[in-house]
Protein backbone atom coordinates (compact mmCIF):
# COMPACT_ATOMS: atom_id res chain seq x y z
CA UNK A 1 0.00 0.00 0.00
CA UNK A 2 1.37 3.12 -1.00
CA UNK A 3 1.77 6.23 0.92
CA UNK A 4 -1.09 9.33 0.70
CA UNK A 5 1.86 11.70 -0.31
CA UNK A 6 3.47 9.25 -2.32
CA UNK A 7 0.07 8.96 -4.28
CA UNK A 8 0.15 12.63 -4.43
CA UNK A 9 3.24 12.80 -5.75
CA UNK A 10 2.31 10.41 -8.39
CA UNK A 11 -1.03 11.98 -9.49
CA UNK A 12 1.36 15.28 -9.87
CA UNK A 13 3.95 13.73 -11.67
CA UNK A 14 1.52 12.08 -14.24
CA UNK A 15 -0.16 15.44 -14.67
CA UNK A 16 2.88 17.03 -15.23
CA UNK A 17 3.86 14.86 -17.86
CA UNK A 18 0.38 15.27 -19.73
CA UNK A 19 1.13 18.91 -19.56
CA UNK A 20 4.41 18.65 -20.74
CA UNK A 21 3.18 16.73 -23.91
CA UNK A 22 0.68 18.90 -24.64
CA UNK A 23 2.50 22.37 -24.49
CA UNK A 24 5.69 20.97 -26.08
CA UNK A 25 3.67 19.28 -29.30
CA UNK A 26 1.94 22.88 -29.66
CA UNK A 27 5.61 24.77 -29.35
CA UNK A 28 6.92 22.62 -32.15
CA UNK A 29 3.58 22.66 -34.31
CA UNK A 30 3.88 26.41 -34.46
CA UNK A 31 7.74 26.61 -35.03
CA UNK A 32 9.14 22.98 -35.83
CA UNK A 33 11.03 20.95 -34.18
CA UNK A 34 14.01 23.63 -34.04
CA UNK A 35 11.92 25.11 -30.55
CA UNK A 36 13.30 21.96 -28.67
CA UNK A 37 16.46 22.38 -27.28
CA UNK A 38 17.77 19.24 -26.22
CA UNK A 39 19.29 17.70 -29.36
CA UNK A 40 18.46 14.18 -28.93
CA UNK A 41 14.67 14.93 -28.26
CA UNK A 42 14.71 17.33 -31.23
CA UNK A 43 16.45 14.40 -33.37
CA UNK A 44 13.89 11.96 -31.81
CA UNK A 45 11.19 14.01 -32.76
CA UNK A 46 12.18 14.72 -36.09
CA UNK A 47 12.23 11.25 -36.76
CA UNK A 48 9.37 10.21 -35.15
CA UNK A 49 6.66 13.04 -34.68
CA UNK A 50 4.47 12.88 -32.08
CA UNK A 51 5.25 9.24 -31.47
CA UNK A 52 8.82 10.58 -30.39
CA UNK A 53 7.30 12.64 -27.87
CA UNK A 54 5.03 10.44 -26.67
CA UNK A 55 8.37 7.67 -26.59
CA UNK A 56 10.89 10.49 -24.86
CA UNK A 57 8.10 11.23 -22.57
CA UNK A 58 7.74 7.35 -21.30
CA UNK A 59 11.34 6.88 -21.12
CA UNK A 60 11.63 9.48 -18.74
CA UNK A 61 9.14 8.81 -16.55
CA UNK A 62 10.38 5.41 -15.94
CA UNK A 63 14.00 6.31 -15.64
CA UNK A 64 12.76 8.73 -12.84
CA UNK A 65 10.96 5.77 -11.33
CA UNK A 66 13.66 3.05 -11.61
CA UNK A 67 16.33 5.94 -9.89
CA UNK A 68 13.51 6.57 -7.18
CA UNK A 69 13.29 2.72 -6.51
CA UNK A 70 17.39 2.49 -7.02
CA UNK A 71 17.66 4.68 -4.32
CA UNK A 72 14.66 3.67 -2.12
CA UNK A 73 13.25 7.41 -2.18
CA UNK A 74 10.55 7.30 -4.96
CA UNK A 75 8.42 9.70 -3.54
CA UNK A 76 11.52 12.21 -3.36
CA UNK A 77 12.58 11.49 -6.85
CA UNK A 78 9.40 12.10 -8.28
CA UNK A 79 8.71 15.44 -6.11
CA UNK A 80 12.10 16.58 -7.70
CA UNK A 81 11.47 15.45 -11.25
CA UNK A 82 7.72 17.57 -10.15
CA UNK A 83 10.01 20.44 -9.80
CA UNK A 84 11.85 20.54 -12.89
CA UNK A 85 9.16 19.35 -15.21
CA UNK A 86 7.06 22.54 -13.41
CA UNK A 87 9.47 24.92 -14.27
CA UNK A 88 9.48 23.08 -17.91
CA UNK A 89 5.79 23.22 -18.55
CA UNK A 90 5.70 27.24 -17.31
CA UNK A 91 8.02 27.80 -19.92
CA UNK A 92 6.46 25.91 -22.48
CA UNK A 93 3.32 27.68 -21.69
CA UNK A 94 4.82 30.81 -21.71
CA UNK A 95 6.21 29.74 -25.54
CA UNK A 96 2.47 28.94 -26.08
CA UNK A 97 1.42 32.52 -24.91
CA UNK A 98 3.37 34.52 -27.17
CA UNK A 99 3.54 32.13 -29.92
CA UNK A 100 -0.63 32.23 -29.84
CA UNK A 101 -1.31 34.56 -32.73
CA UNK A 102 1.63 32.06 -35.14
CA UNK A 103 0.58 29.54 -37.19
CA UNK A 104 2.09 26.03 -38.18
CA UNK A 105 5.45 27.03 -40.83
Amino acid sequence: MMSESLYNALIVFTLLNLTDIVTTYNVVRKIGTRAETNPIARFIMEKLGIAGLFLLKYTGMAVIIVIGLLENNLEASIWINNIILGAVTAWNSYMNYKLRDRKAE
